[in-house]
């Protein structure tokens, strides 16, 4: 993509890995979402684990009802703590699955949140166009978000044919 933000689409193959995830409808479900489930990494002591390295991804939830949102403004999303395999949470309040091995199309959005609803979209039906998925039973696209010196990222993924 032409704009400085986006970085190169990549092609990278994730093995299956191991997630605790929430869902919420609401008017702004990312804030709610994320607030919820790093409440739960706390309490659930994922957060204690020595070794674990906090890996949250996100994507929005499909099966909100079109009368949800053209009536009520609702959207989906789903957050997902990635947790080590042996980890037991000491609390309920999440869906314990699994993301099987995939290869997907990737791209980094540097600073995604200063145009939120032109950066991450944009970025998304670029990968769409390059990964030209045609089967979408058991895949989802996902999002990661993370910080590297006072600098914050969006790594966007897309199942590949």
């Amino acid at each position: 993509m032409e704009n400085s933000i986006y970085s190169e689409i990549r092609t990278v193959t994730l093995e299956r890995f191991k997630v605790a995830r929430y869902v919420v409808i609401s008017p702004s479900p990312e804030e709610i979402v994320i607030s919820y489930m790093d409440n739960w990494a706390k309490k659930s002591g994922l957060l204690d684990c020595t070794t674990y390295k906090k890996r949250r991804i996100g994507w929005d939830f499909p099966f909100v009802t079109e009368e949800q949102q053209q009536k009520f403004g609702l959207r989906g999303y789903v957050c997902a703590y990635v947790i080590p395999e042996d980890f037991t949470p000491k609390c309920e309040g999440t869906e314990l699955a699994y993301i099987n091995t995939d290869t997907y199309a990737t791209i980094t959005i540097t600073d995604p949140h200063s145009d939120s609803f032109n950066n991450i979209p944009k970025a998304y039906h670029t990968l769409f166009e390059f990964a030209k998925t045609s089967s979408w039973e058991n895949r989802l696209a996902f999002e990661e978000e993370y910080d590297v010196d006072g600098i914050h990222y969006m790594d966007i993924y897309v199942p590949m044919n």
